[in-house]
């Protein structure tokens, strides 16, 4: 992964950490990077009204903390943990510790187990998705099926600047991991929802032209080297999140890479709403990163552009609003709407 000099892992022995531990590790030798390895003892819990167990409590705080020093250290060399790494077990809020650690130590990513130890059977946990909105660097989440190197990875772009990020961290991960790699673009269009029988039959020539010009976008967005094998899908879905992990299921993906935003107008929220909803049903591990340093101008101007959202995404040029007589329609009669309607693409 690009410029990653400060990797921070957030373990609570769960199977999902154990794997999140190892994948760090791996990442921290590749990259010649600082490794530090932090597990939380949760004290949120109030023990205000068990004042009278306090020595009792003291000691168990005692005991468990030793038992977690211990473990911890047989997981890190387990993990084959680089020389030079650090462990620590500190006390409080997980999702507090792991946010104010990320920022002290200037982590250049924060790698968790996607599910904690929770018993969610897909999707993200709680702690991950909550650190994943709030911190400022870029996460992976890693499967429990996932320990070792990657190999079939799925690059999201909606050809936003994020979307470039994410074009080389894709790159850099399966060339290092000798992985399939995918570029998708997931785009919403508005004809779905028709119901008129003449309006979508003149639809076929124009969803196979649109298909292959984003295709054409993707591939000249992507700028692959011609020796790198990669596989380039444009398709249609409901919801972008929705259409992310269907494809990543029908590949059987074990990563996918995307932007925490993409191109969207809501500037009040935290985090993209594509990220938002394929979290909830995310089928394998995932990368998130952030915009490049000074991209925020130029995400300005594309949420500005995005606002006046009558324009197929296209960068390479436009489509002429064609316009079609209905079947058994005489010609004084009114000109139908245009054919096709504006298509929604963003993550």
């Amino acid at each position: 992964m690009n410029q990653i000099k400060t990797i921070l892992v957030g373990v609570d022995f769960s199977d999902c950490s154990r794997c999140a531990l190892e994948q760090a590790a791996r990442l921290a030798r590749w990259n010649d990077a600082s490794l530090s390895v932090i597990h939380v003892v949760d004290a949120s819990v109030p023990y205000d009204s068990l004042a009278e167990f306090q020595p009792e409590l003291d000691e168990w705080r005692r005991l468990n903390r030793e038992h977690a020093i211990s473990r911890l250290a047989d997981w890190t060399r387990e993990a084959d943990a680089p020389a030079g790494h650090s462990r620590e077990v500190m006390n409080g809020t997980p999702l507090d510790v792991l946010l104010q650690e990320s920022r002290s130590r200037h982590a250049d990513l924060l790698v968790l187990g996607i599910t904690g130890d929770s018993v969610l059977p897909y999707g993200a946990g709680t702690l991950a998705t909550k650190c994943l909105r709030k911190t400022a660097t870029k996460v992976l989440l890693v499967k429990q099926t996932h320990p070792r190197p990657f190999r079939r990875i799925v690059a999201c772009v909606d050809f936003s600047e994020t979307s470039k990020e994410v074009v080389k961290h894709a790159l850099r991960v399966a060339g290092q991991d000798q992985a399939e790699l995918h570029f998708l673009h997931v785009f919403q269009a508005e004809w779905n929802n028709w119901s008129s029988p003449d309006r979508l039959s003149a639809l076929t020539d124009f969803e196979k032209g649109c298909s292959a010009l984003l295709e054409g976008n993707l591939r000249q967005f992507a700028e692959v080297p011609p020796e790198t094998p990669a596989f380039y899908t444009v398709t249609q879905a409901k919801t972008h999140g929705h259409g992310i992990a269907e494809y990543c299921r029908s590949v059987d993906a074990d990563l996918v890479v995307l932007g925490n935003r993409g191109r969207t107008t809501l500037k009040y929220i935290l985090l993209g709403s594509t990220v938002e909803r394929l979290l909830k049903e995310i089928p394998c591990s995932v990368l998130v990163v952030r915009p490049p340093p000074g991209a925020g101008s130029a995400m300005a101007r594309e949420a500005d552009a995005a606002s006046g959202d009558r324009e197929a995404v296209i960068q390479a040029g436009q489509l002429e609003q064609h316009r079609a007589t209905p079947v058994g329609a005489t010609p004084g009669d009114k000109e139908p709407e245009a054919i096709y309607p504006p298509i929604q693409s963003r993550l």
